[in-house]
């Protein structure tokens, strides 16, 4: 922990509190990445229980920003290189199949959903909140995944890319210009999704992936390592 100590915790939910202050405590770099988060040191900071301080990480292991591990306790989600291209290269597998069977199944109701969150995500970046922003991203990605109607794709892809989703989050809390872009890069998607071709769903997801990613590599998408694009088979 960075020798800054968190300010007791007044009112309110103290879970969500608690949470809400560890989580800002992670975007702020007070927490780094790997770091080991000690329950008892942050009770007494915090001035809560232990139980408090356990539900809270609990919520924060959900949002993948922290892992909980038998007999290790519970540390800051960190991810290597190669662990983020190994996780990238399964989800273009699987998200883009699950994308392909969604579009087939596509209902006004569901489209309409996922036009609530692109709004969600919209109005996140309008106040300059990434965490927020990107639980709202997570959001759309999830309910493409649900709309596939296959319940193990729906948990294989929540388990590999929650963590994703927080470690790069994490590394790019304070990177403005990309927020901005999030909204615009999920408007080909929708589009794709409208159209009902599985197709351009499957290009429109694979091309959303690959850039993002690259972007927050900082150079290319190693070819060995994500599927062909699907639009050009």
């Amino acid at each position: 922990m960075a020798d800054a100590r968190l300010e007791p915790i007044q009112g309110g939910s103290r879970g969500t509190l608690v949470s809400d202050a560890v989580r800002a405590a992670i975007y702020s770099g007070r927490f780094q990445p790997g770091e080991a988060i000690r329950e008892m040191q942050l009770a007494r900071e915090l001035r809560v229980s232990q139980t408090t301080v356990r539900e809270a990480l609990l919520q924060l292991e959900h949002a993948g920003l922290v892992v909980r591990e038998a007999n290790r306790g519970t540390r800051v989600t960190s991810l290597s290189e190669q662990d983020i291209r190994e996780r990238i290269a399964v989800r273009l597998m699987l998200e883009t199949s699950a994308a392909a069977e969604t579009v087939r199944r596509m209902t006004p109701e569901h489209l309409a959903e996922l036009e609530t969150q692109m709004h969600e995500i919209a109005s996140a970046v309008r106040r300059n909140s990434y965490y927020e922003s990107a639980q709202a991203d997570l959001a759309f990605h999830r309910a493409i995944w649900r709309g596939s109607g296959n319940q193990t794709l729906f948990r294989l892809l929540d388990e590999l890319t929650v963590p994703l989703f927080a470690f790069v989050s994490m590394r790019q809390s304070s990177n403005v210009t990309d927020l901005r872009r999030r909204v615009r890069s999920h408007e080909p998607i929708l589009a794709a999704l409208r159209s009902g071709q599985a197709a351009a769903v499957r290009k429109a997801i694979h091309g959303h992936l690959t850039t993002s990613y690259r972007q927050f590599l900082e150079g290319t998408v190693d070819a060995a390592l994500v599927s062909p694009d699907p639009g050009k088979s």
